[in-house]
């Protein structure tokens, strides 16, 4: 089963970078499209997708994209993708050559920041994974002779 994980962070009252993992395709369009839908009528005028752990993409969710970017066109801004593998950015690129705006693809996160005008950001660092502690124990100290169990002796 195809799997994708989104993830937002917020940069500022009008900018938003949603962080895509996994496939984007027909089966997963519904997860990206319930954080996506609700875009238009927010104040949100910039929605930056990374997508450098995008393991594949079809051109459902390159139209579930389009869509988005569509609507924050009409609102003055846009929707644009960075780090994207060839792959990825060659079927924008084919998809743009057909409609009136293409969506802007981006080496980078920070390219693509600079060009929704926002100054400095520091993107967060990997994911930490949150793993019990381990404590060390202490050897039990020895109890005195007269407690101790007696050994069978040799027979």
């Amino acid at each position: 089963m195809m799997q994708l994980s989104v993830r937002l962070v917020p940069i500022d009252h009008t900018t938003l970078v949603i962080t895509l993992t996994g496939e984007l395709d027909r089966t997963t369009r519904p997860v990206l499209a319930s954080f996506l839908d609700p875009v238009p009528k927010s104040p949100l005028t910039h929605v930056l997708v990374a997508a450098g752990d995008l393991w594949f993409c079809d051109l459902s969710g390159i139209e579930r994209l389009a869509l988005t970017h569509r609507a924050l066109r009409a609102k003055g801004g846009h929707l644009a993708v960075a780090g994207a593998r060839p792959p990825l950015r060659r079927l924008i690129a084919l998809m743009g050559e057909q409609a009136d705006a293409a969506i802007p693809v981006f080496a980078t996160m920070a390219e693509a920041l600079a060009a929704a005008g926002v100054a400095a950001y520091r993107p967060a660092g990997p994911a930490r994974r949150h793993l019990p502690r381990l404590r060390t124990v202490q050897p039990a100290p020895a109890a005195p002779a007269e407690h101790r169990p007696k050994r069978p002796g040799p027979r």
